[in-house]
Parts: structure tokens; sequence; C-alpha cells
């Protein structure tokens, strides 16, 4: 599903009584650069405007232009990337009160770049020539690698974004998720279970920290073995060298370290979502 960025004078201009399932995934920046999504409030079944992040000048300026050509558009800028990351996570860490809904907010907004990222490092070091083509071994290393990051990578993160909207939007019984877990997710939930309300607020939680931890480990393990294939490469031993490759080749190589970072930092962060969805004060 397509993201659109929509610019707007201010959150009053956003009409919830006319938002479809396929306006969950939309952002709006008002002019002060501030960023909002919409989400579906479970306790009084209503849609509600939350506030995403508020980015930076420069930065507001680029996603107010993609708002001008209302569309989603690739920034084509990883230190851009990294600068937002950054800004988001400061703004999460200074918060007084951990909030994990914006914790999970920030993993399925960046979803998209790191679905497009994944991809433009496989485009650059397929531009790059940086191995040669009849060289079997290393052919077929790559393309296994490339299909392990289109399997567990791509489609697996697209899988979460539906997934997400699904427990937000169209959630399946208590039941069916109760039967997904393990015995330590079944006590914490068997002392909840007879508040519908809160119990599906636990299986919210659970259910994300679950799949982004193992859709981010399997995205781990795949691009660190593109990382452990390129980092040796040497432009230098190759003969006929055109500067477009060679700078498809570093592109690549820094779109790899900044996506391992990402990784180990949503990662890292998850734990924490992990440790309040089994916090059962967060459910009094």
């Amino acid at each position: 599903m397509k993201k659109k960025i929509i610019k707007i004078n201010d959150i009053s201009q956003i009409d919830t009584s006319k938002v479809s399932v396929y306006d969950f995934n939309n952002r709006y920046i008002d002019q002060s650069g501030n960023i909002y999504g919409l989400k579906h409030n479970k306790i009084n079944k209503k849609v509600e405007i939350i506030k995403l992040r508020r980015y930076g000048t420069r930065e507001s300026i680029i996603y107010q232009q993609m708002a001008n050509r209302n569309k989603f558009t690739d920034m084509h800028s990883d230190n851009l990337e990294q600068e937002n990351i950054g800004a988001d996570k400061k703004t999460i860490n200074n918060e007084n009160t951990y909030d994990p809904e914006r914790f999970i907010e920030s993993v399925i907004a960046f979803a998209e770049t790191h679905k497009a990222r994944i991809l433009g490092i496989i485009k650059n070091i397929d531009d790059s020539n940086i191995f040669i083509k009849e060289n079997k071994h290393e052919l077929n290393e790559f393309n296994d690698i490339v299909r392990s990051l289109e399997i567990d990578g791509i489609q697996q993160l697209e899988r979460l974004e539906t997934y997400y909207r699904e427990l937000i939007n169209y959630p399946r019984t208590l039941t069916y998720y109760q039967a997904k877990m393990d015995n330590v997710e079944k006590r914490i939930f068997e002392q909840i279970a007879s508040d519908k309300e809160q119990a599906m607020r636990f299986i919210f939680f659970y259910e994300m920290s679950l799949n982004i931890r193992r859709i981010y480990t399997n995205l781990k393990k795949y691009t660190a073995q593109l990382d452990e294939f390129t980092v040796n490469k040497n432009f230098d031993e190759r003969l006929n060298v055109t500067k477009y490759q060679k700078q498809s080749f570093l592109d690549a190589r820094i779109s790899i370290e900044n996506t391992l970072s990402d990784i180990d930092e949503i990662l890292k962060d998850n734990i924490q979502l992990y440790d309040f969805a089994a916090n059962l004060d967060n459910y009094k």
C-alpha cells in the first residue's frame, strides 16, 4: 500500500469521519513541519490523529516538496534518513514515560525506507560490477544473499505493515492470538483476559514486538552477509573501472553500514517494547 505525504495548514483539515482503511498509511505535514498519522482507537472505535515527529527546517522543506507532489517518493539520501531516524529517536528517548505506540509507529514509518534502501543497495552493487560475473562462485553467493533479502527482508517488511494494520483495524479473536503464545505470554494474558480491551492491548504490543524482532533479526543476518561480501572488495585491483561504478559501490557500502546501524537500534528499542508488554502494571 502506497504512503502519501499530504500537506495541510493544520490538523483541522483532516476529516476523520471520511477516513478509510487505505488512509491509515498516510502522513500529514503542517506548515510548522509537524508530521501526523492516523490511529484507530480500539476503545471508542473512532479514528484519532496522532503526532509522529517534527523535523528540522531542511527536512521539512523536503517533505513539503513531497507533499506538493502529493505522493511518497524516496529521498535518495542516507544521510538525511539517518538524521530523521536520529531525530525521531531523540524525541522518543526524551519522553518521561516510554511510549510503545510511538516506537511501533516509528518502525512502521521507516519500513518503507528500509525496503527502498535494500533495493538500492542491491542495484548499486550490481551496477558497480565489483565482482566479475563470470566468477560463478561469487555470482551464486551474491544471488543467494539477494534472494534471502527479498524473501526475508522486503517481503517480511511488507507483511509487518499489513499485520500492523490488521491488529489496529480488524483484529481476529483473542483465542486466535492466544493459541500462538508461548507459556510465558499465556500466563500474562490469562491474568488480564477478563478485560477484553486490555487483553487486546497486550496482544498488540506482544505481537508487534515478536514480529519486529523476528523480521529485523533476519534482516540483520542477511545485510551482514552483504557487508562481508563487499567489505574487502578493492577497485584498485580492477582495470577499466568507471567513476559511476566506483560511486555505486561506495553508495552501497554507506547504505549497508547505515542499515546495520538502524537495525541495531530497532532491535535494542524493541527489547523495551517487549518488557513493556510483559509488565502487568501497564494494564491496570
